[in-house]
């Protein structure tokens, strides 16, 4: 075997290689999911009213927060507010009311702003619990509604979930 042809097997066997991991994504992506990616539990039974924790899934971070029960559902009068109904929001049906979760006292949602994505901070002021943005300092309610003076369109987005007991809640894809 001369070199000439030892290089070209070389860099055909680089380009197969390569090629291969190109390929990869675009194949797995046909490929069916496995349900641990549809889903997710979380166990919220350390939640006091007041707390927050930051859950990571499917590549978006999540807030779940317990808010407390003699808290009013908003931190702003509804004519403060771009959107109070939540008709124009990404949310999944059962988050059409007031609270826009399941149950008053526990809520989540994605903390991406809806206007340019950056992640929401949660903010305790004293208008009460709510959401900021830190890049152009878009403001929420505590049940993720948008103030009419902010930058963003809608409200935050809140992801499908079920109780499947008081402690544990599951996040399914939707």
């Amino acid at each position: 075997m001369n070199r000439r042809t030892l290089l070209t097997r070389i860099v055909q066997g680089f380009t197969v290689t390569g090629l291969a991991f190109t390929i990869y994504p675009f194949i797995r992506s046909f490929l069916p999911t496995s349900n641990s990616e549809l889903s997710m539990e979380i166990d919220i039974s350390g939640l006091m009213p007041g707390d927050s924790k930051t859950v990571s899934w499917q590549g978006r971070h999540l807030y779940v927060v317990r808010r407390s029960l003699n808290s009013d559902n908003s931190s702003f009068k509804a004519d403060d507010l771009k959107d109070p109904q939540s008709s124009s929001s990404r949310q999944p049906g059962f988050a059409k009311n007031p609270w826009r979760s399941r149950k008053p006292d526990l809520f989540i949602v994605y903390k991406n702003c809806t206007h340019l994505g950056c992640e929401v901070r949660l903010e305790v002021n004293e208008e009460g619990l709510g959401f900021e943005c830190p890049c152009h300092r878009s403001e929420f309610d505590q049940s993720g509604r948008v103030r009419k003076e902010s930058i963003a369109s809608f409200n935050l987005e809140v992801p499908d979930y079920q109780y499947l007991s008081r402690k544990i809640i599951k996040l399914v894809k939707g």
